[in-house]
């Protein structure tokens, strides 16, 4: 399961009568296309109904938002106007201890200058350069994820 982070933007209009109770939370691919859109709202609404939806793409996101009565998306994409928060998926950090015969000191994975390494840290290193992704891990070698502890 991903974790899931708000960001909020502002909009491009006013509204003293908008509050946070009222202000919608939308997933990253309805911002992305309201900010690509935004211009001339109206009357991309009306193209994107009109042209793309007769096209039926089943496999598209914004397809399947604009097809849900029950996310009102007419509704939505006009009040994201006077700002709106954007849910924002937050890739899963983890910190790999490796596995050693002896010595007095532990190795981790360290990722520096866009590379991942093995570095020599005594304890629990809170350092972000020990922060890894899972892709960071896998890039070196599959096996390391199985080593990995998931940064709280």
């Amino acid at each position: 399961m991903r974790k899931i982070t708000k960001e909020y933007v502002k909009g491009t209009k006013n509204y003293k009568q908008i509050t946070d109770a009222t202000t919608p939370t939308v997933p990253e691919f309805v911002a992305k296309w309201f900010e690509e859109n935004k211009r001339d709202l109206d009357f991309n609404i009306w193209d994107y109904i009109y042209n793309d939806i007769q096209e039926d793409r089943e496999d598209d996101e914004f397809y399947d938002f604009m097809n849900s009565n029950a996310l009102k998306p007419i509704e939505t994409l006009v009040m994201m106007q006077y700002g709106y928060y954007v849910e924002k998926g937050v890739e899963r950090l983890y910190v790999v201890k490796l596995p050693q015969e002896m010595g007095c000191y532990d190795y981790f994975l360290t990722k520096s200058n866009g590379k991942v390494d093995i570095t020599c840290f005594e304890g629990y290193p809170r350092n972000l350069k020990y922060h890894l992704t899972e892709a960071e891990i896998r890039s070196v070698w599959d096996g390391y994820m199985e080593l990995a502890k998931e940064v709280e």
